[in-house]
């Protein structure tokens, strides 16, 4: 019952959290190894809305960077930036 409850008090807090500046640069710092991050951050629009845009770098700032040497986990984080990106004004193609 205990761990009915932790889950429970978990799954109330867990959409609230924010990610901070730190959190947000130091995810930045190690996509910027991967190709695909690469590839978004050298197109001045997506740079822009990389360095500029709340939705944005929340998106990026709740990845968890430990995970991201796994693929399956690194291209779930591509298609949920990319969908970010494309829900904020600018269309990304495939």
């Amino acid at each position: 019952m205990r761990i009915l409850l932790d889950l429970f008090n978990l799954s109330v807090y867990v959409p609230f959290w924010k990610a901070d500046e730190e959190d947000i640069g130091r995810n930045i710092k190690h996509l910027k190894q991967y190709n695909w991050f690469q590839g978004y951050f050298t197109d001045s629009i997506y740079r822009d809305l990389i360095i500029q845009n709340k939705n944005v770098r929340q998106c990026i700032g709740r990845f968890n960077v430990n995970k991201l040497n796994k693929q399956p986990y690194q291209r779930r984080c591509q298609e949920n930036l990319r969908k970010v990106l494309q829900k904020n004004g600018v269309g990304i193609s495939s």
